[in-house]
């Protein structure tokens, strides 16, 4: 468009944020189908590679500028792979999942006006590419022990939980590390040391190393979120995609290259695996009879 910057304003630079992740969506169909020998028997992987490449291809991206209106980013695609390995899809779900928790979130702060919430991040050590599928399963087993403990269920109303795998390269050599992050609910004077339910930061850090059974410490945050609104804003942290999208691509002067066996080893890891979940007073809102607690 004539005169339009989109080096300078908002628009362009989200219109430039969204061509690359359209680039690096196409990147990520091409590297699972170079995974895949020729003679492959895998169905679930072809199938996958072919509905990421058609996502990439059927999008539709363009600016428009209506009369007396300003100008808004046109994306179109009717046939969406939804996979986490997809950047545009993995953004619209998240966004999605956000709007959700939000609504969850809007329940439970008018049904108890008074609840203070806190933002944990618990770690594990990063492990080669090859075994992020069983970092995800111990990780998982690890939030249900964790969550299920005495100390933490006297402590914690609810959480709601993003699980997230961040991959780094060292020398051409590929790792991946799973963590999570959750947006909890305290209980009824949880900061009164009388009531001695109060979890310190040590605390936290022995029960999760207790629930991932390791001999180290693992690294854990917990920060208490000061109003409502701080609230809010942290689920967009907790919910904002399954796989670092900035760490798995790899960007030349030939646009966006993504490692063949990175992606296969994620696109393995991630079939049926929920990376969202919630528990406790986030899961009572979401089932008319308040079971389950989504861990």
């Amino acid at each position: 468009m004539t005169g339009f910057g989109t080096q300078r304003s908002p628009i362009g630079r989200r219109f430039s944020r969204y061509k690359m992740q359209l680039a690096a969506s196409a990147s990520v169909g091409a590297a699972l189908h170079r995974a895949l020998p020729p003679d492959a028997q895998n169905k679930r992987l072809i199938t996958l590679a072919r509905r990421i490449s058609e996502c990439a291809a059927n999008t539709r991206l363009r600016l428009e500028t209506p009369p007396g209106e300003p100008t808004k980013i046109i994306y179109r695609n009717r046939r969406r792979c939804r996979s986490g390995l997809c950047p545009p899809c993995a953004r619209k779900r998240a966004r999605e999942t956000v709007l959700r928790a939000a609504c969850t979130l809007d329940d439970i702060i008018r049904a108890a006006p008074d609840t203070r919430f806190a933002f944990l991040t618990l770690t594990s050590c990063n492990m080669p590419i090859e075994e992020v599928a069983r970092m995800l399963a111990l990780h998982e087993g690890a939030l249900i022990r964790f969550l299920r403990s005495g100390a933490v269920g006297r402590a914690f109303a609810g959480h709601i939980t993003g699980i997230e795998i961040a991959i780094r390269e060292r020398d051409g050599v590929w790792q991946a590390g799973v963590h999570s992050h959750s947006l909890v609910a305290l209980r009824d004077g949880y900061f009164d040391r009388a009531n001695n339910i109060y979890l310190s930061q040590r605390a936290i850090v022995d029960l999760w190393k207790r629930a991932l059974r390791v001999d180290y410490k693992p690294v854990c945050y917990v920060n208490a979120i000061a109003d409502t609104d701080a609230a809010r804003a942290s689920l967009t942290e907790c919910l904002k995609y399954a796989v670092a999208p900035h760490r798995l691509f790899e960007r030349s002067e030939r646009g966006f290259s993504v490692d063949p066996r990175v992606a296969f080893c994620l696109a393995e890891a991630l079939y049926k695996k929920r990376m969202c979940r919630a528990g406790g007073v986030f899961a009572a809102r979401r089932s008319p009879k308040g079971k389950g607690d989504g861990t």
